[in-house]
């Protein structure tokens, strides 16, 4: 009696799951659960590249949403003067076609025929099956951020486009390495640098990974001046697809956000001067898309801007950001996923541990130079995520290759700078090899270390790139005695650029960095340190991430 009961509650648990997902089935805007509406102007199947028919995957145009019935179909009431394509929001267990290394996972209405009835039919997807739909590593990264060669912000120290070739071939690399799960990628925005016509040639360096690869659009992926902001991102979706869409990967559903809201195109403006927010259009978009997303199922939320919280402390304002987080607050888990800083920052709310706010650091390094670091002190790099039955986890993945040659454009000497607090040297091949071991430098490589008097004091100090909340407090040991360090928060400690003896190099002839990279109160908050009596020494730092994995570097003074 007891089993039967069991299975009655749970079999209601299921039809109740079942409906919240499919509003559709109770009228829901768009059509689909098996209705033809009596009113649609696009309509098309989802099956598997085998046949199947595929039943409940969501669909949508950009403004409204609908879900396939049994036999596949689904059906749009579109706005067509408002609508350039479709697409389809890839169930859990399959994965849309790769071209070129990208998915392609929309279609665009100028490529389809429309009827006589004025209606487009036979708009269909063809999906394939992932071999096992509960595990995937992804890359995720920000801010690729490639100029032209002849720039003039692009001649000083190494070509943008040199760096991003380097990233690629880092990635291929790894990706090889990864044999038991798929493996993707996203780019968190600022793809190019105002120069849409890079986006080719960045696609192609992609391609060359093995991946595939998803993208997110960036304020300096936006047309430039005079343009509404519904116009401003036309351009990039016309060769990277749609600026907002959704995708399940792993039992988790990945929501990409335009969150760059263009200024007014009265002002004339650069795409610098973008707004972070969303407009009404998309924040109702996110609403009818996370409508069909069981509030059992963690989220990744992927935008260019930080929408949760800045480095200040306080929470970013903007156009439907409180909207943003008071909806996906009700998820079992959301991760907020940004770049745009060109630094890194990370933020666990223990008060409200649903949220979590990460950003990462500039892939291809601090902007104009295109150096081996990004602004706050992080390597250049991409995180590793990896999903594995619902099990999540992640590490930070330095860039070892440096293939490009240097540049000195500004009346230099041509001959790079000393890098004294550089923890590795590159030998012929462009692979970085660590100073202290001869070894290459790879993902053990997770914290910078400064000896005692760098800042002018007796501390060691420790920058741990990705620390946030979860993670345990560092330790640093000398003579066997361990003490535990405090994380410093004062503007005198923070991570500068001069800490590297690399700023005055490029100051000399160029006054943008003067007042790019002066020292920050909330340049980096991943900062530890540790008083030291003796006057010579050798210590190490020990750190434990939220994941259970032990770091440790050591230094002598």
């Amino acid at each position: 009696m007891m089993k039967r009961l069991v299975y009655i509650l749970c079999a209601f648990a299921l039809f109740a799951a079942c409906e919240r997902v499919n509003p559709d089935d109770q009228g829901g805007e768009g059509g689909g659960g098996g209705k033809v509406p009596a009113e649609y102007t696009i309509s098309g199947v989802v099956s598997g590249a085998d046949g199947t028919l595929l039943e409940g995957v969501v669909v949508s145009d950009g403004h409204d949403c609908t879900v396939t019935g049994a036999d596949g179909k689904y059906y749009l009431n579109s706005d067509l003067s408002a609508t350039d394509y479709v697409f389809v929001s890839t169930p859990s267990g399959w994965s849309a076609p790769v071209q070129d290394g990208f998915a392609v996972f929309w279609t665009f209405l100028k490529d389809c025929t429309k009827g006589a009835n004025g209606k487009y039919s036979g708009v269909d997807f063809k999906l394939n099956k992932v071999a096992d739909p509960s595990r995937f590593t992804m890359f995720i990264f920000a801010d690729p951020q490639p100029r032209s060669r002849g720039a003039g912000y692009d001649k000083m120290a190494y070509h943008s486009l040199d760096c991003m070739d380097d990233m690629a071939r880092d990635m291929k690399d790894l990706a090889a390495t990864i044999k038991d799960r798929p493996v993707y990628g996203i780019a968190l925005g600022d793809i190019v640098h105002q120069n849409l016509d890079l986006l080719p040639q960045y696609k192609k360096a992609m391609g060359t990974t093995g991946i595939t690869a998803y993208s997110v659009i960036g304020n300096h992926d936006h047309g430039h001046r005079f343009m509404e902001d519904s116009e401003a991102s036309k351009d990039y979706e016309a060769i990277m697809g749609p600026a907002n869409y959704s995708f399940n990967l792993g039992g988790m559903h990945f929501l990409v956000l335009d969150n760059m809201i263009s200024s007014d195109p009265a002002t004339g403006k650069y795409c610098d001067e973008c707004a972070t927010g969303l407009t009404e259009d998309i924040w109702q978009w996110v609403q009818k898309d996370l409508a069909h997303v069981p509030v059992s199922t963690p989220l990744m939320v992927c935008a260019h801007s930080p929408m949760m919280r800045m480095q200040s402390g306080k929470d970013r304002s903007g156009a439907h950001l409180a909207d943003l987080r008071g909806l996906i607050s009700k998820y079992s888990k959301a991760y907020v996923w940004a770049g745009h800083t060109h630094s890194t920052f990370n933020y666990v709310d223990k008060s409200n541990p649903v949220l979590e706010s990460h950003t990462v650091t500039r892939v291809t390094g601090a902007l104009w130079t295109n150096e081996f670091l990004g602004s706050n002190g992080t390597p250049r790099g991409y995180l590793v995520f990896d999903c594995d039955g619902g099990s999540v986890k992640w590490k930070f993945k330095p860039i070892y290759w440096q293939t490009g040659t240097f540049m000195d454009s500004y009346g230099g000497s041509g001959t790079p700078p000393g890098y004294e607090w550089r923890d590795w040297n590159y030998d012929a091949t462009g692979r970085a090899i660590m100073k202290d071991t001869g070894k290459p430098l790879d993902d053990s490589y997770q914290m910078q270390l400064f000896a005692p008097g760098t800042y002018g004091d007796k501390y060691v100090y420790a920058n741990i790139f990705m620390w946030d909340e979860m993670w345990k407090t560092p330790v640093f040991t000398t003579d066997g005695l361990p003490s535990t360090m405090k994380r410093v928060t004062e503007k005198n400690y923070r991570y500068s650029w001069s800490d590297w003896n690399i700023t005055l190099y490029y100051q000399q002839n160029n006054t943008h960095l003067v007042n790019e990279f002066i020292p920050d109160a909330n340049n980096c908050d991943s900062m530890f340190r540790a008083y030291v009596e003796a006057e010579h020494g050798t210590g190490s730092v020990s750190v434990k991430d939220r994941f259970g994995n032990t770091y440790t570097s050591t230094i002598t003074w």
